[in-house]
């Protein structure tokens, strides 16, 4: 298992510099534009922007914390919590003020667009929220379907900063790609860290 999680650490890194190259070299221009024309009348996606909310990661994140102390007295999965998602937001800002890429010329938000971090945290919160519930689960087919389900509300909250019209394309794709990897890693740290007892 923590083979194939660095496995997708691994690929999605080398994805995700590849999509930062072609954003910077201008490659994924027409694409873009193409794209946000596109979902420019899907706006059946708006609401689901909701789900990348600062309060609401917050909120959700704060509850988890608190039901793996309650229910699990799981104090390295309460780190867990904190370090991807807290962790996932302090990267997606500094690589935004790296790249420094200008939002689509009629979003009514400020800030920088590449990545998208309501595709990049979405995705790390809700996958992580379905990794824990799908522990409570023996079935397999139970456990693909909570997970199947998380990752469509994190594909369903990218897509919605696309029918806004407040990033690219590129944007949600790589906060999907990014988000996705560093999960990834901190789950395999996680479970590393649970395999040893918690000694470093």
């Amino acid at each position: 298992m923590n083979r194939r999680l660095w496995m997708i650490t691994a690929v999605g890194a080398v994805f995700f510099l590849a999509v930062w190259a072609s954003v910077a070299a201008g490659v994924t221009k027409a694409a873009d534009e193409g794209g946000l024309q596109l979902f420019d009348s899907w706006q059946w996606l708006d609401p689901f922007t909701f789900l990348g909310n600062g309060k609401t990661i917050g909120i959700i994140s704060v509850m988890l914390v608190i039901g793996l102390w309650f229910f699990r007295r799981d104090v390295y999965g309460m780190v867990l919590v904190v370090v991807a998602v807290g962790g996932g937001y302090g990267i997606n800002e500094w690589i935004k003020h790296v790249v420094g890429r200008e939002r689509p010329p009629h979003a009514e938000i400020g800030g920088f667009s590449f990545p998208s971090g309501h595709a990049m945290i979405g995705t790390i919160y809700l996958l992580l929220l379905a990794y824990f519930l799908a522990q409570t689960r023996t079935k397999r087919g139970e456990r693909a379907a909570i997970y199947g389900v998380f990752a469509a509300l994190a594909l369903l909250t990218g897509l919605s900063r696309l029918s806004l019209q407040v990033h690219y394309p590129s944007d949600v794709l790589g906060g999907f790609v990014l988000g996705g990897a560093y999960l990834a890693a901190c789950l395999a740290l996680y479970r590393m860290w649970i395999h040893r007892g918690g000694r470093l």
